[in-house]
């Protein structure tokens, strides 16, 4: 995966389709994706193929193989990692986190 610095990911995450967007949202309505949390994993995928479109995609692993990496699994993984340390994500286009 290329690195980026911090306004390059801010960017990438800006430029992503609205549609691509409305789309994860819509797909997983029922755990109500944010706004962020949508354009995050639109960078991650970004990062990895060079387009935002995916719900999934392979990390490889020293000694041949993968680890696939879903995009709810993902999403519902961070979240309980922020509730643990009593953080809430701010809305897109703001970063960082405030105290629960």
């Amino acid at each position: 995966m290329k690195q980026h610095t911090g306004e390059e990911i801010r960017a990438i995450m800006a430029g992503m389709p609205a549609e691509a967007i409305e789309s994860l949202k819509a797909a997983h309505a029922g755990h109500q994706i944010t706004e962020h949390e949508a354009r995050w994993w639109g960078y991650l995928m970004f990062a990895r193929t060079g387009a935002y479109e995916g719900t999934e995609y392979a990390i490889p692993v020293m000694g041949g193989g993968e680890v696939r990496q879903g995009f709810l699994s993902y999403v519902l993984d961070d979240r309980e990692g922020n509730r643990r340390h009593g953080l809430v994500r701010k809305p897109w286009p703001e970063s960082g986190f405030d105290r629960a």
